[in-house]
């Protein structure tokens, strides 16, 4: 695959960043309300925002072509793809068969395939982690709250950069589940369990 691009770095931005948004979209709007601009039920205000990244997403993404510039190197091939695309289809066979909950069969399957792109496409690292944090984030909602969803999505994407730093990815975390209660759950009284489900009591109220 050759594409004439002026900046390869702004191109993958801008296409992690269409695909944030579209996911929020997508999860937002198949399990919650979207009600109407007067009356914003619970997925309203993440669609606007993933619609918002996307937009920015493609804006991005159209920046980075140009008439000539550096050739872009997919970080993949069609058989890496296939390859993702079957673990994924025998993994959720197998759940399917042996009655395993399907949240739990996507995230072992997005492991599986993480581990595999960390051990065998070192270049492809950036993008697999930052969708499996994406991934994470959306299935782990649920089970273990808005907090261990959002290290999940903060850790698990910071793993796929050049560097990882203990220090400043926990401060990144902090302010960003922070800014998530305040502004989601006390702000907007987004019904986002904050903490895991097993727990009778949530100290965070």
């Amino acid at each position: 695959m050759k594409l004439n691009i002026k900046g390869p770095k702004d191109f993958w931005a801008g296409l992690m960043f269409i695909g944030f948004g579209v996911f929020f979209v997508v999860w937002a709007l198949t399990h919650y309300q979207m009600g109407t601009a007067v009356r914003m039920g619970p997925a309203y205000f993440p669609v606007m925002l993933g619609g918002l990244l996307a937009f920015l997403g493609a804006l991005v993404l159209i920046e980075s072509f140009a008439l000539s510039g550096a050739e872009l190197k997919v970080p993949f091939n069609i058989v890496d793809l296939v390859i993702a695309l079957a673990i994924f289809g025998v993994v959720i066979y197998l759940a399917n068969k042996l009655k395993f909950p399907m949240d739990y069969a996507i995230l072992g399957a997005t492991a599986i395939v993480s581990v595999l792109a960390i051990r065998y496409r070192p270049n492809a690292k950036a993008l697999v982690l930052i969708s499996a944090g994406c991934v994470a984030y959306g299935y782990l909602m649920k089970p273990l709250g808005l907090v261990l969803a959002t290290a999940a999505l903060v850790f698990i994407g910071a793993f796929g950069g050049h560097e990882f730093k203990w220090k400043e990815v926990t401060i990144l975390f902090v302010v960003l589940i922070v800014f998530s209660i305040l502004v989601f759950v006390k702000g907007l009284t987004l019904p986002f369990p904050v903490c895991p489900a097993f727990m009778d009591t949530c100290p965070i109220r």
